[in-house]
């Protein structure tokens, strides 16, 4: 009798020790890696490039959508520093009051960087969920308007104004993107990608997110108040916006939400975050794809990937496409 009272004790007790692994996302995140890098064989590293095999990436949904100039890094470009703001600039504020941004764990902005000089640039958000890692949407990173090239993507660290000279600008190493996402359709489905950072010491202050997990999803529905914010079109791609959200339809991908007119996302803030709250503070449950209307106002409705049904992928992704302290998913040599 004593023990099988020890064994169920013990039953128990790792049970409990389960659960509590499996809502934590940095235990859970650090788990899954373990496993996932023994499940990378060898043969699947190319020997020349260091990278990993082709067939190996589109065997999990991977493509490779960016990796940096290496000679970026030599000769750091003028766009990783704000220039000084002229009179003009300096006078200008925002249209609505600033959010609290402790509110937002884990939002960055993402700048896409189009042109030699760096004027022209699309604008994003994305999420930090690992030391290394950030989510966005996979048009941020691959949809290039009319241009030829992505010249560079760099990370903005979280403020209510990002154009001020002392704003911290990091560069993207890499990314990789959900394979099955069709750019010249606009289909939203499966519109994920994760950047990789390397160097994040400059980035210190910004909280890895909580995000909903594929196993153990939070329940959420018709009805329920969900927040936003980015630097989009709402705060000229320039002042952090954001407020709450009422969501209207939850599919197995997808979570729409309408507002009813009133401040919504906009362009801009693609790839940002869709928090819900929890007694553990906000929880990352989408990542925003699309909005119905561009003016901004009038705000209309938006899409955002449900995260919970990508909670595989990105463990997938995370585990093959960083070995050894570096990202090792680039792109094939004749695609340079």
């Amino acid at each position: 009798m004593r023990t099988l009272l020890i064994i169920l004790a013990s039953l128990i007790v790792g049970a409990g020790g389960a659960l509590y692994a499996d809502r934590q996302p940095d235990i859970h995140w650090q788990i899954d890696r373990v496993f996932d890098r023994f499940s990378l064989p060898s043969s699947d590293v190319d020997l020349e490039s260091g990278g990993v095999e082709a067939a190996t990436l589109a065997n999990y949904s991977l493509e490779p959508c960016f990796f940096r100039d290496p000679s970026h890094a030599d000769e750091p470009p003028g766009w990783m520093q704000r220039p000084a703001l002229n009179a003009a600039a300096s006078e200008r504020t925002s249209d609505r009051p600033f959010p609290d941004i402790e509110a937002f764990p884990g939002l960055v902005k993402i700048e896409q960087v189009l042109s030699a000089g760096g004027t022209q640039r699309h604008h994003c958000a994305a999420t930090r969920i690992s030391e290394h890692w950030f989510l966005t949407a996979n048009h941020c990173v691959r949809m290039r308007g009319p241009t030829s090239q992505v010249i560079d993507m760099i990370i903005i660290a979280p403020a209510h104004d990002v154009m001020q000279p002392d704003t911290v600008i990091v560069p993207i190493e890499g990314a990789v993107c959900h394979s099955a996402w069709y750019s010249d359709t606009g289909k939203f489905d499966d519109d994920l990608a994760l950047v990789y950072v390397e160097d994040t010491a400059p980035l210190s202050e910004v909280e890895i997110a909580r995000t909903d997990l594929g196993d153990m999803p939070l329940p959420i529905g018709a009805g329920d108040t969900a927040y936003f914010a980015g630097w989009g079109k709402n705060g000229q791609n320039r002042f952090l916006q954001g407020g709450p959200l009422v969501v209207r339809n939850v599919g197995e991908t997808f979570i729409m939400v309408d507002n009813g007119g009133r401040f919504a996302p906009c362009v801009g803030d693609s790839g940002g975050p869709l928090y819900v709250p929890t007694s553990n503070g906000p929880q990352v449950v989408g990542v925003l794809s699309s909005v119905t209307v561009d003016a901004c106002p009038p705000f209309d409705r938006a899409f955002y990937m449900r995260v919970k049904s990508f909670d595989v992928w990105m463990r997938r992704a995370m585990s093959i496409c960083e070995q050894g302290g570096r990202f090792v998913c680039l792109r094939p040599e004749g695609e340079i």
